[in-house]
């Protein structure tokens, strides 16, 4: 047989792929990457909520080293006494100059951020000295990244809120957001103090003034000992998920921009929800304080109202996307970007997942120090 009859004998034994059997080959493939993608997706968020469980613990172990040195817990927020000294004469100098420090600026040192611990003047405020208002030394370094207090799971539209650090133009709010909030128990979030319409007594501000029945083990110049958490450590939480970059908000009303919003560490201020930029300038974003609340006693419900009033905090609220409104509560609830609930640190130093549809009331137990419940450890 010449050359010629053998090539093309062998081009007709030669079979394609028909178009049937490409196509069939195409949609097993289809089938394969469906079935595989989720258990694939579902292995990285178990990863990323273990991440998130051990950033928690990370911090119990610095709990524990500030309560070892100091007999105490720090505080969520140091407040100086109103108008001690009188704030500088600047735009919203009352609220801008009485927070201090958070009680995440307390732990650098127990966080392996000591060298940024040291670059803090602790005789000033989180912003500036007391009496001068032109010194912004501070505002960059609250806007350091501290990877503890960064939950993986969380997606965060702004790292360093507030603008460049390194620029002239850096917003008093400048930041960078942490996923982990101080727990105040049932509490009443607060910027300024006073009386108020409805509340014969006025409003509590301060972690003493408060009922022990409702409080956390942090608040406003709280000084929380082991020993006051009465209902057990194993029992209380100390802190738990507020994922930031999860709500977006639209201002009180639509004269404000709509914007992400974000929890920076660093932020002293109770209560203020101030964009730090325009809205679309880079580091842009509603930012709210580094605490959660379970429970709250709403006006025009007072401190010595009955128990069981007011208005619940649960896990993970919805709406995600927030319209403009004077609605301020889902700013406060423990919050992630988990499936179906939320990691909490709890004061023996365990890191657990609480899921968003346990009950409120057993919630709203392991918020507080002593308030005397009988909790069943099956109950969450």
């Amino acid at each position: 047989m010449s050359q010629r009859s053998q090539a093309c004998d062998i081009l007709r034994r030669t079979r394609g792929f028909t178009l049937i059997e490409l196509l069939a080959v195409v949609a097993i493939l289809s089938v394969l990457v469906a079935l595989i993608m989720p258990a694939v997706q579902q292995a990285r968020e178990s990863a990323r909520r273990a991440q998130c469980l051990n950033n928690l613990k990370q911090l119990g172990i610095a709990l524990q080293a500030y309560e070892t040195s100091f007999q105490l817990y720090p505080p969520s927020i140091i407040r100086q006494q109103d108008g001690n000294p009188p704030p500088p004469s600047i735009p919203f100098a009352a609220l801008r100059y009485r927070g201090h420090w958070t009680g995440f600026h307390l732990l650098l040192s127990y966080l392996d951020q000591k060298s940024v611990y040291d670059k803090y003047d602790f005789n000033g405020t989180w912003l500036s000295p007391l009496t001068n208002a032109n010194d912004h030394t501070c505002w960059p370094l609250n806007q350091t990244t501290l990877p503890t207090l960064i939950c993986p799971s969380a997606v965060h539209s702004v790292i360093a809120i507030g603008g460049d650090s390194a620029g002239p133009g850096v917003h008093w709010m400048a930041g960078s957001p942490t996923d982990y909030s101080f727990n105040h128990g049932v509490d009443i979030i607060r910027a300024l103090p006073g009386d108020d319409a409805g509340c014969t007594t006025g409003i509590l501000d301060y972690w003493r003034q408060a009922p022990e029945s409702i409080r956390g083990p942090f608040g406003y110049n709280s000084d929380c000992r082991p020993q006051a958490v009465r209902d057990g450590l194993s029992h209380t939480i100390m802190l738990g998920e507020k994922a930031g970059g999860r709500l977006n908000y639209g201002g009180w009303n639509a004269s404000f921009p709509h914007l992400g919003v974000e929890f920076p560490w660093a932020m002293a201020a109770v209560e203020y929800f101030a964009p730090t930029g325009d809205a679309g300038v880079s580091g842009s974003a509603w930012v709210v304080g580094p605490i959660a609340v379970t429970h709250d006693f709403r006006l025009p419900l007072c401190p010595e109202s009955p128990p069981g009033t007011g208005n619940p905090f649960p896990i993970n609220p919805t709406p995600r996307e927030l319209p403009s409104s004077t609605d301020e509560r889902p700013f406060y609830s423990f919050q992630s970007m988990h499936s179906s609930g939320a990691n909490f640190l709890f004061g023996d130093g365990s890191a657990k997942f609480l899921n968003e549809s346990m009950n409120q009331g057993v919630l709203q137990a392991l918020s507080t120090i002593a308030g005397t419940e009988f909790l069943d450890e099956g109950a969450y």
